[in-house]
């Protein structure tokens, strides 16, 4: 039975329910600013979330612009998290200078890995991330500079700058799975500590490839469970 009152049981849209998980893992209850207006006025309308008061003067143009509400946090419980699957970079490259993310990374790690993102992400609740060791969170569409850094080296991206890009892309409430190192799921723990990593107890890379293989070309690979 539903015991939520009648004007808090619209019907959400993936954005909005991605948009209050990430609320509710939020320090102060703020919804990602990248949710669209109009998602926030319907979340607003069902009691879900309320505007922020108005900012002093000088405040960054990017304050939040809704909280959610005490009636928000309860529905949200029962509502599915948006899914997220991490591909790490790759060290070999593109020889431009600039370019999307998705023709800057050449590996044939990266990219076996994202093969395999692609099969799980079937539905429309789940998305596929790279996570760089420079420049943390990509979608496929990011243009960015030509690089040579690993994860672990002086100069990887923080904790901090992950968590607020996880926020920014209303993805920092989703259920991570990491298709990648030890290395780079070490990074993503920093912003989800129940991530789950297929491969944390393959002998290498050979494993995770056939892993991987097993899930866009299934046949016999020896690989670890997609979902143990």
């Amino acid at each position: 039975m539903d015991l939520l009152p009648a004007r808090h049981q619209g019907k959400l849209t993936a954005g909005q329910r991605a948009g209050l998980h990430a609320a509710v893992v939020h320090p102060r209850g703020h919804l990602p600013p990248s949710v669209p207006v109009r998602d926030l006025i319907s979340l607003v309308d069902l009691g879900l979330a309320e505007p922020v008061a108005r900012q002093p003067a000088g405040m960054h143009a990017r304050s939040p612009r809704c909280l959610i509400t005490r009636q928000g946090r309860e529905r949200t419980a029962h509502e599915p998290r948006t899914r997220l699957i991490l591909v790490p970079c790759s060290s070999a490259k593109s020889d431009l200078p600039v370019a999307e993310a998705h023709e800057m990374y050449r590996g044939s790690y990266h990219r076996a890995a994202r093969r395999a993102a692609d099969v799980l992400a079937a539905s429309p609740d789940t998305h596929v991330l790279v996570i760089s060791a420079k420049f943390g969170l990509l979608r496929a569409e990011d243009r960015i500079l030509h690089y040579d850094l690993r994860a672990g080296q002086q100069g990887t991206v923080t904790g901090e700058m992950l968590r607020r890009q996880a926020h920014y892309l209303a993805v920092s409430g989703a259920e991570v799975t990491v298709l990648a190192g030890k290395a780079y799921a070490a990074l993503a723990r920093d912003v989800w500590p129940a991530l789950h990593h297929p491969v944390a107890d393959s002998r290498g890379i050979g494993d995770h490839l056939a892993f991987f293989a097993s899930l866009y070309s299934p046949g016999p690979h020896a690989a670890p469970s997609a979902t143990g």
